[in-house]
């Protein structure tokens, strides 16, 4: 299956994304998605069944204009646009003198010529509001270029019978009849329309432009060269760095393979992914983690494409290019989530996909209300039918909820706050529970040894041998404490390792069973050894909150050790933020009930579950979401993807595992928990942003179409054709400027 991108010209409404994608998938696309921001179309296909060229011949049958990668028609557009206005002018200036004065009385002839010249040359200019207008009936999905096309080939159509009425007149010798009926032309309404129609779409793409700015912020973030190293083969690469003998050459970052030595000095940016092998000092990762302070890198620490070295010098050897560097990934998300839809977006939907008909059926009983119930003229009649289909448009509709998830994505980007899909948004905005894990999540993970109770050497040294097998921040707290405390011995032999996820891990230790783990583990390994001063020594530990390990050889009494960890700053600060947006925290912990206890005390939760295994977190979590609650969990480790994947929203932050990051709904790239509380505060500002849309996009109709239609004629309200136009494009741009503020709402 390949999946390509394409850019697609003349797309203005949910409608014309519907009849894109129909047409993709007509042409054998499996799946098909449009970015209405970004005005693209991603298809998925098998290139046995069909190509991507049958897939834009498909499009292009549906009236739009598919362009290859990398290209698009804006200028096109707007030579067009500049045509358009020019010749609308000209024609203007012709139109309001003759419309108002009787110096033209002896020109009829050759100023409706004039006018018909220029409005046929404008309407020629603007057919594609037409062909794609017809179409759009032909495929069902009937949008706006309708009541454009409609708006403005009636006005045309009547302007020309009434020519031929003139010129009837004219030819009976009835001059004045003539000057009369040239007056009633429609010919500026016809090109009117169109033009101004343009000219809105023209300024909301502007604004539309600043909308999705975040995410081609993120792409211009892309450094173009590296400096790479060369050494001669068979030389050190260390040696080589701290002597000096080596060579450099400056090369497009496409040239550069993984496992190959980059040059970073201060000031540059980091080019490709990778891990420092010599050299210290500081980068600044705010462009991917939302976090201003410098972070300190030396030897085994990995840089980031795009971020920035602050000070120092280092050799990078680079772990990721192309498409899996982690900024492509956050752009690839980015995107991802921008042509998503959140379920209220099926409301505008629904709206849009009746809003033509029900139009087009108010303009024909507006025309009918005039003409045999008032007895208005026929020229007043139509002018009021014309105005209702001009002055409706299912474009505000259609942008409510893309444009808002746009700079919604895009603000989350820029804080740090990565985004699968725009249901999270959402989700975020029902929550009223955030399960949290505690170790690494809300507490530092820097866990260190306060506490242990065996003087055995060879235990010891067994536990340093198997905790250095795990990744979790526990094995690595016991390891880098052990190392300190004992000699080690390099003789121990290791087999049968295994993991027990949720309980610790068993191993076959110089041919001697040996386990290490909670309290559960030791009951299931040495349960038939009797309970010891180990035993009662690990109660009191964590009663004051520390986390135990139970450790030794199956058959012999236990030992134990305890550890003590910290909680992060910001864990404090984000619980009272939750509880102000009556969300309950819940922490959900594998480690003791005791120690799970103490650390919810200390951050003011009420709920507090320890003891769980990855299974039993993923019971308590189905166990709240079946009570009708909407459940997200955030978490770090290996064991808790399964957690993350069950919940409604997964939540992992940033310094977590590739395999949590990977079942989760959305990243925080930023291990900084007030992360959770911004996340939250989107998710409301967002769905509100959305609401607020579609409130003005249908209160603007229905506050618009009677104006339109002579409802308030008898007030001294009313408005023509040509400025129904014009007010047609404010509910749009109304939506995409309120869209925007998001983008810098803080």
């Amino acid at each position: 299956m390949k999946r390509e991108t394409i850019n697609v010209d003349g797309m203005m409404c949910s409608m014309c994304s519907r009849s894109v994608e129909r047409a993709a998938c007509s042409a054998g696309s499996e799946c098909a998605q449009v970015n209405l921001m970004l005005k693209t179309l991603t298809v998925d296909y098998d290139e046995n069944k069909t190509s991507l060229k049958e897939i834009m011949k498909s499009v292009s049958k549906a009236g739009y204009k598919p362009f290859p990668p990398g290209k698009d028609s804006t200028s096109a557009f707007f030579r067009r646009l500049i045509c358009g206005i020019i010749l609308l002018i000209s024609l203007l200036a012709v139109y309001y003198p003759h419309m108002y004065s009787e110096v033209f009385k002896d020109y009829i002839i050759p100023v409706t010529c004039f006018q018909f010249a220029i409005a046929t040359i404008i309407l020629i200019l603007n057919r594609g509001f037409f062909v794609k207008g017809f179409k759009s009936i032909v495929s069902k999905t009937p949008g706006m270029d309708v009541l454009i096309s409609m708006g403005s080939g009636i006005s045309y159509i009547y302007s020309i019978v009434l020519s031929i009425s003139l010129i009837t007149a004219l030819s009976n010798g009835n001059t004045n009849e003539a000057f009369n009926t040239s007056r009633m032309l429609c010919f500026e309404s016809a090109s009117m329309i169109p033009v101004l129609i343009s000219i809105g779409k023209y300024l909301e793409e502007k604004t539309k432009r600043k909308t999705s700015g975040a995410l081609k912020e993120l792409m211009n973030l892309k450094p173009l060269e590296a400096t790479k190293m060369i050494v001669k083969e068979g030389q050190d690469v260390i040696a080589a760095a701290q002597s000096g003998a080596y060579e450099t050459k400056t090369v497009s970052i496409d040239e550069i393979s993984v496992g190959e030595k980059i040059l970073i000095k201060a000031g540059d940016t980091v080019p490709l992914d990778g891990v420092v092998i010599y050299g210290t000092g500081t980068t600044g990762e705010s462009a991917l983690s939302g976090e201003s302070a410098p972070v300190e890198k030396s030897a085994g620490l990995n840089v980031f494409q795009a971020t920035t070295v602050l000070s120092g010098f280092l050799v990078v050897e680079v772990t990721q290019t192309g498409k899996d560097t982690m900024l492509s990934k956050m752009i690839e998300l980015v995107t991802s989530a921008s042509m998503s839809k959140p379920d209220i977006a099926r409301l505008a939907d629904r709206l849009s996909a009746i809003f033509v008909p029900i139009v087009l059926s108010l303009s024909v009983i507006t025309f009918c209300i005039w003409k045999f119930a008032v007895g208005a003229e026929f020229a007043r009649c139509i002018n009021y039918a014309i105005s209702v289909i001009t002055i409706s448009c299912p474009c505000a509709l259609g942008l409510a909820t893309p444009t808002a998830v746009m700079a919604a994505v895009g603000r989350g980007a820029k804080s740090g706050i990565l985004i699968k899909n725009a249901q999270v948004i959402e989700l975020l905005h029902k929550t009223d529970i955030i399960i949290f894990d505690k170790t690494g999540t809300l507490t530092t993970g820097n866990l260190s040894i306060t506490d242990t109770d065996c003087n055995d050497d060879t235990a010891l040294n067994a536990l340093l041998v198997c905790e250095e097998r795990l990744t979790h921040p526990i094995g690595k707290a016991v390891c880098d404490s052990l190392k300190k405390k004992i000699a080690i011995d390099e003789s121990i032999e290791i087999s049968d390792f295994e993991t027990r996820p949720g309980y610790g891990l068993t191993a076959t230790v110089n041919g001697k069973s040996f386990y290490a783990g909670n309290k559960k583990l030791r009951h299931e390994i040495s349960g038939d050894v009797k309970e010891s001063a180990s035993d009662l020594n690990a109660e009191k530990y964590m009663s004051e909150g520390k986390t135990v390990i139970y450790f030794g050889f199956e058959g012999k009494a236990t030992n134990v050790i305890a550890l003590s960890d910290t909680l992060k700053d910001s864990a404090k600060a984000m619980i009272k933020g939750l509880h102000d947006y009556k969300i309950t925290p819940v922490l959900l912990s594998g480690d003791n009930p005791l120690c799970a206890d103490y650390t919810a005390k200390q951050l003011g939760i009420k709920d507090s579950f320890g003891g769980k295994d990855p299974i039993g977190k993923v019971d308590k979590i189905k166990e709240l979401s079946a009570a009708g609650h909407t459940v997200a969990f955030v978490g770090d480790g290996i064991n808790d993807s399964p957690s993350l994947t069950s919940a409604d929203i997964g939540i992992a932050i940033g310094a977590g595992t590739d395999i949590a990051i990977e079942s989760a709904d959305m990243v925080l790239s930023s291990s900084n928990l007030t992360s959770v509380l911004d996340s939250v505060a989107l998710g409301h500002d967002t769905v509100r942003n959305i609401k607020q849309n579609l409130f003005w996009a249908l209160f603007y109709n229905v506050l618009c179409i009677p104006l339109a239609a002579g409802a308030y004629s008898s007030l001294g309200l009313s408005i023509n054709p040509a400025i129904a136009a014009g007010l047609m494009s404010i509910s749009s741009l109304f939506v995409v400027t309120n869209s925007l503020r998001l983008r810098y709402s803080k």
